[in-house]
């Protein structure tokens, strides 16, 4: 539910169209504070999606085109993950805010029991898309390469769903540096044993893309570890230690969080699946093709965590304001925001595109490939607007606890537009892996629409 208005009636109101503001210098800093290591975060698990796939295309062209249909599947299941811990942010964020530590505790304990048990749901999903993988259209001889490496892909998640609602309880309480910290070792952690597993480095033998699967396996189990290691050593954590006893798991409190937690991840999962469930048609035109999809969503990614490393700074922002019933301070925070998010689209919009016949090469010496990348750079350029738009609101949403709608909606741009146009672009009218992304901004300018008008209308202030 949208916050109640308290303070002063006299204020802007940075969304009113007859007294517009656009300038919140409180707000740049505490979400640059904020989103600043996440962004660096985001950036080093993006750095390693990119070693992985480099070092990965190196070894073999069909590798690469076999890891990059698992992950494209696998990424699917994993934002069902990442989007249902999430909803733990409008809780926590708001009795942060309030002080009520003990009660912090009790849907920390109750997120963590939550969030395993969705991950085992969605362990078992993945198992059904083992059996199934052969009878996807995809080229014969890639089906012994993906049906390993998603195997250890399915094992690493029960420790991916844990380090995902640690997360979101240090995001929430404000220590975003804790998240950054330890996945950036992690993430360096799997570079090198990348490096060691996939060449047979060091004594060990040649893995290939089994090899980059364990370093991922490994990595993530470091990242976990490091986790856990901050909650029971650093001195900012003590009273919650100290408190961890007294805070119980409540039935409430796991129905809360996953009636939130599924509305999210749905929602993250629709939006996903325009992009991750493409590769099936991309795979119909062939293995090159696959191989330059999968390029082009490293380097969507790129761009995309800048964008999430903000937003989700949005979503803290927008709950501490919501937890002391500050509705003008969560206009501002989501605005500001999408203003921050609009300057970093230009610039790294701007630069890929002028990068737009070199980019492939970092990847793979297939000039095929590379030819492909270049014209898939147009649309990843014109979605730019509506992508910024849709993350910053509807992680503005997140934080305020109103995510019904963004299910409603998500199932509208992507599913009923975006995902069917790509078909009909890319396959019925022969436009290949060009008319497949074209589709994109088509589902995330609907997206965007449909998230900013849904805030507007939660927060909207009383007598505007």
């Amino acid at each position: 539910m949208p916050a109640r208005q308290t303070g002063s009636p006299r204020f802007y109101d940075p969304l009113n169209i007859y007294n517009v503001r656009f300038y919140f210098p409180k707000e740049y800093k505490v979400l640059a504070r904020l989103g600043t290591p996440i962004t660096i975060g985001q950036i080093g698990l993006t750095m390693q999606n990119l070693a992985d796939n480099v070092m990965v295309g190196q070894h073999s062209t069909e590798e690469l085109a076999a890891a990059g249909f698992v992950n494209n599947m696998f990424i699917f299941a994993l934002l069902l993950t990442i989007g249902y811990s999430t909803g733990a942010v409008s809780q926590i964020g708001a009795l942060y805010a309030r002080r009520e530590t003990l009660r912090t505790l009790d849907i920390l304990k109750a997120s963590l029991v939550a969030d395993f048990m969705q991950g085992l749901l969605v362990a078992l999903a993945l198992c059904l898309l083992y059996i199934g993988l052969p009878y996807m259209g995809q080229p014969e001889e890639l089906i012994p390469l993906m049906r390993p490496y998603l195997v250890i892909q399915i094992c690493s998640l029960p420790l991916m769903v844990l380090t995902g609602a640690l997360k979101q309880f240090t995001d929430s309480i404000d220590d975003t540096e804790v998240a950054m910290s330890v996945m950036l070792v992690g993430n360096v952690w799997n570079i090198l044993f990348n490096w060691i597993l996939i060449f047979g480095h060091l004594g060990f033998p040649e893995m290939g893309l089994v090899g980059a699967a364990w370093a991922t396996f490994s990595s993530r189990l470091v990242i976990l570890l490091l986790f856990a290691a901050v909650m029971l050593l650093r001195p900012k954590y003590r009273i919650y230690r100290d408190l961890w006893s007294r805070a119980r798991i409540r039935v409430e409190d796991l129905l809360t969080l996953n009636r939130l937690g599924w509305h999210i991840a749905v929602q993250m999962g629709m939006e996903v699946a325009s992009f991750s469930m493409v590769a099936i048609f991309l795979g119909w035109i062939g293995t090159t093709v696959l191989a330059a999809h999968q390029v082009m969503l490293s380097l969507t990614n790129v761009i995309f965590m800048f964008y999430l490393g903000i937003a989700s700074a949005v979503a803290i922002r927008v709950s501490h304001h919501n937890g002391v019933g500050n509705l003008r301070g969560v206009r501002q925070a989501a605005l500001a925001g999408w203003e921050m998010i609009f300057c970093l689209g230009i610039v790294l919009s701007t630069s890929f595109f002028a990068m737009r016949y070199e980019i492939a090469n970092f990847f793979t010496d297939n000039a095929e490939v590379s030819a492909i990348v270049a014209t898939l750079v147009y649309p990843l350029v014109l979605y730019q607007l509506g992508d910024g738009i849709q993350v910053t609101f509807a992680n503005a949403l997140r934080g305020l606890g109103d995510v019904k709608k963004l299910m409603k909606y998500s199932f509208i741009a992507y599913v009923v537009i975006s995902l069917p146009l790509s078909y009909v672009l890319g396959i019925l009218l022969d436009g290949g892996a060009f008319g497949i992304w074209m589709a994109f901004p088509f589902g995330l300018s609907t997206a965007a629409v449909l998230y900013l008008r849904r805030f507007l209308k939660v927060s909207k202030i009383p007598g505007r």
